[in-house]
């Protein structure tokens, strides 16, 4: 079977190409809902979803697991199955039935497996799937790509934006997809007609939290604890997610030690120590050593405590 990636897949199924499995792999959790979602809307009448459309978890397996997936759609263009967490699958009988539905290749059926968290040795299943499935691969988007696929995602739904409002929307909001989309909901529900610009960014995600961002940033500078934990507090009462905001100042550290910064940035060593702390702080996050709320507030307060100056390069 082949391998493509998410925008390949996203643009076949448009078309109706669809494959009979699919195996969702990477580690971008949003595209692969997005993949399920498309295929929902193509092939499921909503009339019948809940005949047509079946969902499992890996660890959760039925005992009539064949039974329930190989029963004929009754209005839909197939009936489609989503199992989660296939590399949670701990019985052989399990991946056993899961191989033997595969090899059916029904024209009224369609599997869609997602894959968990990407691990170093690949198990014996995980290689058989990936073998004899369509893998779509879910990766992680570059800052450019984001960006993108936000002016993208506005104009799917018949609307534009400019850059300067989509980079603006990315540098506030960070790389959580799910947040991004949020907000686009929000700004094209507010702003019914006309382009969305970097006023209406400011206006309706909220010029008071742009500007707790930047106190942030300058409280860090300034190595003034207080106002730089009660900028961090704003910004989470907003809603603001842990992680949105360490993704914002990874990139005010990253311009600062590119010898381009923003206003109030750091010195390239204070920068630099910022950016490794700023790492060890992400792998705790990523293996459950620590919660990401109380990962950013530890990592402000460390920024505010070091030895910073205000940086010599000149503001943009």
């Amino acid at each position: 079977m082949g391998s493509i990636d998410y925008l390949k897949a996203k643009k076949e199924i448009e078309r109706g190409v669809i494959k009979n499995s699919y195996l969702l792999a990477g580690e971008n959790e949003f595209l692969k809902e997005e993949i399920i979602t498309l295929l929902e809307e193509t092939l499921i009448n909503k009339k019948t979803r809940l005949f047509d459309r079946t969902k499992f978890y890996g660890d959760e397996l039925p005992d009539n697991l064949h039974r329930q997936i190989t029963s004929l759609p009754i209005s839909s263009k197939r009936h489609l199955s989503i199992i989660r967490s296939v590399d949670k699958i701990k019985k052989e009988k399990g991946k056993k039935e899961i191989k033997k539905l595969l090899k059916l290749s029904s024209p009224y059926l369609c599997i869609v497996l997602t894959d968990g968290k990407q691990k170093k040795k690949r198990s014996q299943f995980l290689n058989w799937l990936l073998s004899n499935t369509e893998t779509v691969w879910c990766k992680n988007f570059s800052e450019d790509a984001i960006k993108r696929w936000v002016s993208d995602k506005v104009k799917d739904r018949g609307r534009d934006i400019s850059r300067d409002a989509v980079s603006l929307l990315v540098d506030f909001v960070g790389d959580d997809m799910y947040s991004l989309s949020s907000e686009i909901r929000k700004l094209l529900s507010f702003k019914s007609e006309g382009r969305v610009d970097r006023e209406d960014i400011e206006k309706i995600v909220g010029i008071d939290r742009l500007s707790s961002v930047y106190e942030l940033e300058s409280a860090i500078c300034r190595k003034n604890i207080k106002k730089g934990m009660k900028a961090l507090n704003n910004l989470l009462l907003w809603g603001e997610k842990p992680g949105a905001i360490l993704y914002r100042l990874g990139k005010w550290l990253m311009a600062s030690s590119s010898g381009r910064p923003w206003k109030n940035g750091l010195e390239f060593r204070d920068a630099a120590i910022g950016l490794s702390t700023l790492t060890e702080i992400e792998v705790e996050i990523r293996e459950g050593r620590i919660d990401d709320r109380f990962a950013v507030e530890e990592f402000v307060y460390k920024l505010c405590k070091t030895e910073c100056k205000k940086s010599v390069y000149p503001v943009k």
